[in-house]
């Protein structure tokens, strides 16, 4: 079989398995949704209320779960499909290609699903309001420990909905996911203190991506500027070529465990 009908296939493949784990965080999260909007109306008579609309929580909910599958394929699929004759090179093309794929899709069915349920919550005049994403900037007098904690759990985001937002919603997804793979990878690889080291690593690129969107970084990182901007879209695309080089480094030769 011809190289790239070999990753065609895997990434199809890929994409099929991490879709079906997507399908069901999506549908959970859909479900929390609803009742989180209903029960308060229901058992409390509460109104008034502003809740974030589900674009906005799958935009910050969605990063957290690439990280989450990035490491489970890393750690799971490489060994599975190598140990059945896949090369660990055609595995990389066909994961990267079939997690991009995933990345797009992503938010198309998220506002797909925020445009359906705002009209549903128009139709009935429910009293709830609906809040987009919020822009949250970590402050300069921050701690270090709260930089950190920020720069992972708040990507980089475009309040409004737009073309641009879909874009960087989409970038931040491959981000987060690779930065998983990474992490995965280098834990099944060397395990203990050196895969604990992967983990820095992250930890070190998850603060220069926040420096990169205008976010305050230490001074011993000379992260420039870019705000929100095409620049700063290039620059979380290089770090992901980076991550991606890395990523293929480690797995190059890596012991398959049995």
């Amino acid at each position: 079989m011809k190289k790239k009908s070999i990753r065609t296939k895997l990434a199809i493949d890929l994409f099929t398995l991490q879709g079906k784990w997507t399908v069901w965080f999506l549908g959970i999260m859909f479900v929390v949704y609803i009742a989180h909007i209903l029960y308060p109306l229901i058992y409390t008579g509460e109104s008034g209320r502003t809740v974030d609309d589900f674009y906005a929580r799958s935009y910050i909910f969605g990063n957290i779960y690439m990280l989450v599958i990035g490491i489970i394929t890393s750690i799971s699929c490489l060994p599975y499909y190598v140990q059945n004759g896949i090369t660990r090179m055609d595995y990389f093309f066909g994961a990267t290609i079939g997690t991009l794929g995933l990345a797009i899709i992503i938010p198309l069915v998220a506002l797909i699903i925020h445009f359906l349920t705002k009209g549903m919550i128009d139709w009935t005049n429910l009293p709830i309001e609906l809040k987009g994403l919020p822009d949250i900037r970590i402050a300069e007098e921050d701690p270090f420990i709260a930089q950190m904690i920020l720069a992972v759990i708040y990507a980089p985001s475009v309040v409004e909905i737009s073309g641009l937002s879909i874009l960087v919603f989409t970038v931040n997804l491959f981000f987060y996911y690779v930065i998983g793979w990474m992490i995965g990878a280098g834990f099944y690889r060397f395990g203990g203190i050196k895969g604990m080291m992967f983990i820095v690593l992250a930890l070190a690129i998850f603060l220069i991506n926040s420096g990169i969107w205008g976010n305050p970084v230490p001074a011993w990182l000379p992260i420039p500027d870019l705000t929100l901007s095409f620049y700063a879209i290039i620059g979380t695309v290089l770090l992901i070529f980076i991550v991606l080089g890395i990523i293929r480094l480690v797995t190059r030769n890596m012991r398959i465990k049995l």
